[in-house]
């Protein structure tokens, strides 16, 4: 299966006094990664926020393998699981470049919300394209080019 992957380096207010990434940065690179990822297969954080979708974390965990540190160039891999609800779950890897020495895995889980906060129990038909989109590219079967879907308020 392909990854969606984005590259970053570590910054100078991204570690602690040992020198090493603080354990919640993880979170934000997986963040990064997620966005980016959604972006290419059409629907930017920002387009869905004005459509009035709301799709909170509900969880996420880390397995910390290796830190990385002040300058490591980072890869930031992630891939969805098919959705059997309306939840999606993503898997990430964190790797250090150029060797791609794995540093981190972990995942995320979210639901999706109407605009009066009610649990959906299916998902939105755009969200139904985006991770069609998501799921062809990473079965091989195409690229993201980034095409917008068009949004219609959920719920």
């Amino acid at each position: 299966m392909r990854s969606y992957t984005v590259e970053l380096e570590v910054r100078f207010p991204e570690v602690d006094s040992y020198g090493v990434v603080w354990h919640g940065h993880y979170v934000q690179y997986f963040e990064v990664v997620r966005n980016a990822l959604s972006a290419a297969a059409g629907i930017t954080p920002r387009q869905a926020l004005e459509a009035g979708y709301k799709v909170p974390i509900t969880g996420f965990g880390l397995n910390l393998k290796r830190p990385a540190r002040l300058d490591d160039r980072l890869e930031v891999a992630v891939t969805l699981r098919e959705p059997r609800t309306a939840m999606l779950v993503m898997d990430y890897e964190i790797r250090k470049l150029p060797e791609r020495t794995l540093l981190v895995t972990g995942h995320t889980q979210q639901v999706f919300l109407s605009p009066k906060e009610e649990l959906l129990l299916t998902l939105p038909g755009p969200v139904k394209t985006l991770v069609a989109r998501i799921l062809t590219f990473q079965s091989g079967g195409g690229e993201l080019t980034g095409e917008a879907i068009p949004l219609v308020r959920p719920g």
